[in-house]
């Protein structure tokens, strides 16, 4: 702040543009994985991301420093998408859910414990030595994907083998390499305009699962914005070094509600195998600790109570957000298998777009309505969300049992009249 001339509003505004242009450009990062592979994708990305890396590190002016951060977090997010994606192209349905979970531990974990090796940096050499360590971390990340990440999109795999199959083919594999070829042509991969993912916003079998994922997502950060200032003040006064801390608790939180979600997630689905939705129930309930921990968080800073109320609550929120978190984004892949990137460019998309936007209106309320009070609200509406995604959960298990139950009574009828009539029956699940 001093060194820019900048106030901690503005500051706080460099946040909230990396988050806004990260959820615009999510939008694309999806459908153009989907159209031309994951590793092209993430190289590409991450080049630019060290470019715009090291203008932030030599920023002399507030707005340079917006700017650049802004189109930091337009590149950055793609890792976040399209990696997902790599995950859905390797792992099959039953464990993907753990898989997802092992996937999200460090970017989940990482805004956590960012501010912990961020504070250190600040105190000791600057606050532009936090950009000089990120690119060298971007260097490294870039080399490793180059040398290291194999090309996961099916129909590049294919075609790889295919040709690998065409070269050293003999009589026993040039079947094999037709039909390699066969399929090649059945999966070719085509870009699906950007906007084209919003229809899946009317989908009310998907959208209230998204809604609470984003919504826990949003206050994530936003609650860490909100902490990194409130403990400069009375009566906490701590140091940068002392906050980044403070986030150890809240990032162990983070990691195994991330673990835990995945693999309960896909115990889930084998427990309810009729219904995509069976394998988000018990991450749902666990859900219920985000709520609870904002009340303990908010009331805590309220009444200037002790340091641990806070972390206590940050750390039961976290908990709760990366457990869901993992289960719906699994979900989303599942039921909508053929457009995996596209459906994780919008959740991602919208999470980062009302995380930056949250930051803009929220902040200056904590002026009017207080911590306890504001804080009361966010968890009220987590609470609501919560409560209209088991209805829609229970809704649908209710509806396969129904619809299994009424399909086998057809398979024992002879008449073929009744098999006809079968389909009729089964309603789309995206029209409930």
């Amino acid at each position: 702040e001093h060194d820019l001339h900048a106030s901690t509003v503005l500051v706080d505004y460099t946040i909230s543009a990396y988050l806004i242009s990260a959820g615009l450009a999510g939008f694309l990062w999806g459908p153009l994985s989907d159209r031309f592979g994951r590793k092209i994708i993430l190289i590409v990305t991450f080049i630019l991301f060290l470019a715009f890396t090291i203008v932030c590190a030599l920023a002399r002016t507030i707005a340079v420093l917006l700017v650049f951060r802004s189109l930091q977090g337009a590149v950055i997010c793609a890792s976040f998408v399209v990696g997902q994606s790599a995950v859905v192209d390797i792992y099959p349905p039953e464990k993907i859910g753990f898989a997802m979970g092992l996937f999200l531990v460090p970017l989940l974990v990482g805004p956590i414990i960012g501010p912990f090796i961020g504070g250190i940096l600040s105190s000791v050499f600057g606050w532009r030595s936090t950009f000089i360590a990120l690119g060298i971390m971007t260097i490294i990340a870039t080399l490793m994907i180059f040398f290291f990440v194999p090309e996961t999109h099916p129909h590049l795999v294919f075609q790889r083998l295919s040709r690998k199959l065409q070269k050293n083919s003999d009589d026993k594999n040039t079947k094999a390499a037709l039909n390699i070829r066969e399929t090649d042509i059945i999966m070719k991969p085509r870009f699906i305009p950007p906007w084209r993912s919003l229809i899946f916003l009317f989908d009310m079998t998907l959208i209230p699962h998204i809604a609470l994922c984003n919504s826990n997502f949003s206050i994530l950060f936003l609650l860490f914005t909100v902490m990194s200032n409130r403990l400069t003040e009375k009566p906490y006064l701590l140091s940068p070094f002392s906050i980044g801390l403070c986030y150890i608790p809240t990032g162990i939180g983070s990691l195994t509600g991330s673990l835990c979600g995945g693999w309960i997630s896909d115990w889930s689905a084998k427990r309810f195998p009729r219904a995509i939705e069976g394998r988000l129930i018990f991450n749902l309930i666990g859900s219920f600790l985000c709520p609870f921990g904002l009340l303990l968080c908010g009331w805590s800073f309220h009444f200037n109570l002790h340091l641990a109320g806070p972390l206590i609550g940050s750390t039961l929120f976290c908990f709760g957000e990366t457990f869901m978190f993992t289960s719906t984004s699994a979900f989303a892949t599942i039921k909508k298998p053929t457009m995996a990137g596209t459906i994780l460019a919008l959740i991602s998309s919208i999470g980062f777009l009302s995380s930056g936007i949250g930051i803009i209106v929220i902040i200056p309320l904590f002026k009017i309505l207080k911590f306890g009070y504001l804080f009361s609200i966010l968890a009220a509406i987590v609470f609501l969300l919560i409560c209209i995604s088991g209805m829609v959960i229970i809704f649908q298990i209710r509806k396969s049992n129904l619809t299994t139950t009424h399909s086998n009574s057809l398979k024992t009828t002879p008449s073929s009249h009744a098999l006809i009539d079968q389909s009729k029956d089964i309603i789309p699940i995206q029209l409930f």
